[in-house]
């Protein structure tokens, strides 16, 4: 489960940070990367922690986050 939280934010982070930068919104960008960091250190401990078992968990929280994303930053920033 710890997986699926910490690729979920990873995930939602990196997205966002996509379209951060194709909508050159620069400050957004600056801001998102630290939230990158942290969530890249909290998914590789949670995989070191889990090993082979945690696939399932990263592959869900991947897909929620993903798409979670793309809605939270349109509605954030109205891009669409």
């Amino acid at each position: 489960m710890t997986a699926l939280i910490a690729t979920f934010f990873l995930v939602f982070l990196r997205a966002f940070q996509q379209q951060n930068v194709q909508h050159r919104l620069r400050l957004a960008a600056g801001a998102t990367s630290y939230g990158i960091a942290i969530a890249e250190t909290g998914m590789v401990l949670a995989v070191v922690h889990s090993g082979w078992a945690a696939v399932p968990w990263i592959g869900t929280g991947g897909a929620i986050g993903v798409v979670a994303a793309i809605e939270a930053h349109r509605r954030i920033f109205n891009n669409g």
